[in-house]
């Protein structure tokens, strides 16, 4: 009978299993799909969502014997996740990360993670009759202009659904840090997506 794993990984007992493949095995088939969401919503694209996705999972391989705190695996791996990601954006000095052909990514079952405008649209009081492409293009656009210290923990809690104490424990500070942080990122998406599409408004009035 093959043990099954909880969503939630600290109700996992992953001391319990028997070898550390049998644990990694189950880790990767846990983890892999919102581990690879968080990844392409930070990079908006999937090759590099790809590739980062599997270095997470190297990673996680290589330290797993000397990792004695089992209790936290998905802060343990969204951490690893994050600094890959912000290492990778750090070197290629991007300003932008999300293509506006981000919405008509494929949407095969292997890495059919859901549209973001999904994950984000509940943080917007009203889309002012927007057309549902243009909203995408605002949400995309809105994130790729926010510092990444606050559109990584706006992914983390509204696209992943991360509590902020973990989100905490990812990127190194304390809870209440987090959840101040959480609230301005969320204030931050806010003011710009208002700001864009008035100016996407104004620029449609015009045309008129």
């Amino acid at each position: 009978m093959t043990e099954k794993i909880s969503t939630n990984s600290q109700e996992g007992d992953w001391g319990s299993l028997s070898g550390d493949a049998l644990a990694l095995s189950m880790l990767y088939e846990r983890f892999r799909r919102p581990i690879h969401s968080y990844i392409y919503h930070m990079l908006g694209n999937q090759e590099d969502a790809d590739d980062i996705t599997q270095e997470v999972f190297v990673r996680a391989c290589m330290a797993w014997h000397g990792l004695r705190d089992r209790d936290n695996l998905s802060a343990w791996l969204y951490r690893i996740a994050t600094n890959l990601c912000v290492d990778l954006l750090r070197r290629r000095k991007r300003i932008t990360w999300w293509p506006l052909s981000m919405s008509s990514r494929s949407r095969d079952d292997e890495h059919n993670d859901g549209p973001i405008s999904d994950d984000f649209s509940h943080l917007l009081a009203d889309s002012g009759g927007i057309p549902e492409i243009a909203e995408r293009e605002y949400i995309q656009l809105v994130l790729a202009r926010m510092p990444v210290e606050y559109a990584s923990v706006l992914i983390l809690s509204a696209g992943q659904g991360v509590p902020y104490q973990e989100i905490a424990t990812i990127v190194g500070i304390s809870a209440n840090a987090a959840a101040t942080r959480i609230s301005r990122a969320k204030k931050m998406f806010a003011e710009q997506y208002q700001r864009l599409s008035k100016e996407g408004s104004e620029k449609q009035e015009n045309r008129r």
